[in-house]
């Protein structure tokens, strides 16, 4: 999948799956630096994505501070042709100063032993994880 740069980060393009039902989301940072994947509330509100009692709640910090997130296990994230099934991801309020619909962290990435090419401005699946399906 290529990348695209804005502001000098670089986004993508990600679609989640929940109760059935895909959903693509652009405005996805791709990001080495935070360990877990994390969308905006208000942007899997439309996918039936919300809170229930049993879901587990903390607070993540990074360069941007700190908020509060609960845990949600969804049918599926992908990446262009990189999928992991059966993933939990953050869900936050995700308010950065800075239009942003989801993060893409190292629990994806390493899951799809992704391939970042700067040079290509691409983000692939390994060959070796491409062997493996």
């Amino acid at each position: 999948m290529k990348l695209h740069i804005e502001g000098r980060l670089p986004f993508v393009s990600a679609t989640l799956r929940f109760d059935g039902r895909p959903m693509m989301l652009d405005q996805v940072l791709l990001d080495t630096g935070s360990a877990g994947s994390v969308f905006a509330a208000d942007a899997v509100r439309d996918l039936g994505i919300e809170p229930a009692r049993e879901d587990l709640v903390r607070r993540i910090r990074g360069v941007g501070g700190s908020e509060f997130v609960y845990s949600k296990r969804i049918e599926s994230v992908s990446v262009g042709e990189m999928i992991v099934e059966d993933f939990v991801i953050q869900v936050g309020a995700m308010e950065y100063g800075f239009p942003l619909k989801g993060i893409i962290g190292m629990d994806f990435l390493l899951a799809t032993r992704a391939t970042i090419d700067l040079g290509s401005l691409e983000v692939k699946a390994s060959a070796s994880a491409r062997s493996d399906r």
